[in-house]
C-alpha cells in the first residue's frame, strides 16, 4: 500500500510539474530549469553530444563538418509527396538525396561507404494514408545493413504490421517518426484522414518488434502555436522510446506557413522540460530542425539549462555554454536519433577545433 502511494503521489507530482511548463509565465519557470538539468544529470552523465551530420554544410569556430556523405538524408520518393503538407509543402524533401529505387539506394549507400561515411538517414515524401511508401526497398535497406554495415535510420511516416516487421527483419538501428496530439492539426496541416491514435498505434507496432523507437515532437506545427504537444509527449510516455527529439517550426518560403512566426525559443523549452520531467531516463535532443539566428542560439541555451543530453548542429551561443558549465562535450558525426549508444560515456571537452 505504502508502495501505491507513493507512485501515486509521484505521478501526480510529475503532472503538477508538466503543468506548470505551460502554463507557468517565463520568469517562473527557472525552478523547473534547475530541476530538469538535475535530473538530466541525475540519470545521465555529464556529457552533451552535438551531432553534426552530412544533411547540412556545417563550419564553425568550435567544428568543422563539410564532408556531404557523413550521414546523409536520402529520399526514395525523390521530391514526390502526396501530402504536400502546410509547413513543408515538399521544400525539405528537396535538401534530400533522391534514390527512387532499391537499386539506386544501394549504389548510393556504397558510395556513402566508400567515402567513409557513417549511415544515412532514409525517408520520403508520404502516400495520401500517411504512409511513406518504403516496402519495396526493405530488400535494399537489408543489404546497406548486413553487407555495408552502415548505420541506418528510417522515417517512417505512419506504420501497418507488415511495414514493422520488414524493418524489424532489416534490423534498422532506429525508426523515426512524428507524433502529433492534435486531431485539428493533422487535418489542417498535414491533410490526411488520421487522427492520434493512428500514430499512437504506429508506435505501438513498432516497439512490439523491437524496434529502436525515436519519436519526434514538432513544436508549434500548429501554425506556430502549442496545441497538441503535451498530448504528444503524453503518448511517447506511454510507450519505451530510445530517445525523443524535439524539433521546432521552422517556417519555410513559398510554403502556406512561410509568414508564420515560429514558436518562440522559451516554449521551445516548455515542451523541453515537459518531455524531461515526463521521461527522466529517455534521452532527449533538440533535433536539426529549428529557426535560426538568434532564435537558434536562445533556444540552444534554453534547451541545455532544460537537461537535453544532444543538440544537432549546436549554435556557437549553445556550444560556448555547454562549455562554460562544464558539460562534457562530444561530437557525433551521426544523427542525433542515434547518439543514445553511448550517450553515458565519459569524454573532455575538446581543446581545439575538432574536424569531422
Amino acid at each position: 500500500m505504502k508502495t501505491a502511494g507513493f507512485e501515486a503521489r509521484s505521478i501526480r507530482m510529475v503532472s503538477e510539474r508538466v503543468e506548470k511548463c505551460f502554463k507557468n509565465s517565463p520568469y517562473q519557470l527557472t525552478s523547473l530549469f534547475n530541476q530538469a538539468f538535475k535530473l538530466s544529470r541525475t540519470h545521465f552523465s555529464d556529457a552533451i553530444y552535438f551531432s553534426v551530420p552530412g544533411m547540412v554544410h556545417f563550419d564553425t569556430s568550435f567544428c568543422t563538418a563539410t564532408h556531404p556523405n557523413r550521414f546523409p538524408s536520402i529520399s526514395v520518393t525523390g521530391e514526390k509527396c502526396h501530402l504536400n503538407c502546410e509547413h513543408c509543402g515538399r521544400k525539405i524533401l528537396k535538401n534530400m538525396i533522391p534514390a527512387t529505387t532499391p537499386k539506386k539506394l544501394l549504389e548510393l549507400c556504397a558510395k556513402i561507404k566508400k567515402e567513409g561515411g557513417k549511415g544515412c538517414l532514409i525517408s520520403g515524401g508520404s502516400l495520401k494514408d500517411g504512409t511513406v511508401p518504403l516496402k519495396n526497398f526493405i530488400p535494399a535497406i537489408k543489404r546497406v545493413k548486413h553487407e555495408l554495415g552502415l548505420d541506418v535510420v528510417v522515417h517512417t511516416g505512419i506504420v501497418n504490421p507488415e511495414l514493422a516487421e520488414a524493418l524489424a527483419e532489416a534490423r534498422i538501428d532506429g525508426a523515426m517518426i512524428d507524433i502529433i496530439g492534435s486531431n485539428e492539426t493533422i487535418r489542417s496541416v498535414y491533410h490526411p484522414n488520421l487522427t492520434v491514435t493512428n500514430f499512437d498505434h504506429s508506435l505501438t507496432l513498432l516497439e512490439k518488434e523491437g524496434i529502436p523507437i525515436v519519436p519526434h515532437v514538432v513544436v508549434g506545427l500548429h501554425y506556430g502555436k502549442l496545441k497538441g504537444e503535451k498530448r504528444a509527449l503524453q503518448i511517447i510516455s506511454k510507450h519505451k522510446p530510445t530517445a525523443l527529439v524535439i524539433v521546432a517550426l521552422n517556417p519555410l518560403e513559398k510554403t502556406p506557413m512561410a509568414q508564420v512566426k515560429p514558436p518562440s525559443p522559451i516554449n521551445v523549452a516548455r515542451v523541453i522540460l515537459a518531455a524531461k520531467f515526463m521521461m527522466p531516463n529517455i534521452p532527449i535532443m533538440l533535433g536539426c530542425i529549428r529557426p535560426g539566428g538568434k532564435h537558434k542560439s536562445k533556444t540552444d541555451v534554453l534547451a541545455i539549462r532544460g537537461g537535453v543530453n544532444g543538440i544537432a548542429y549546436p549554435s556557437e551561443e549553445g556550444y560556448n555554454f555547454a562549455k562554460k558549465i562544464g558539460l562534457q562535450i562530444k561530437f557525433s558525426e551521426e544523427c542525433c536519433a542515434l547518439t543514445y549508444k553511448d550517450l553515458i560515456t565519459q569524454i573532455s571537452p575538446p581543446t581545439t577545433k575538432k574536424r569531422v
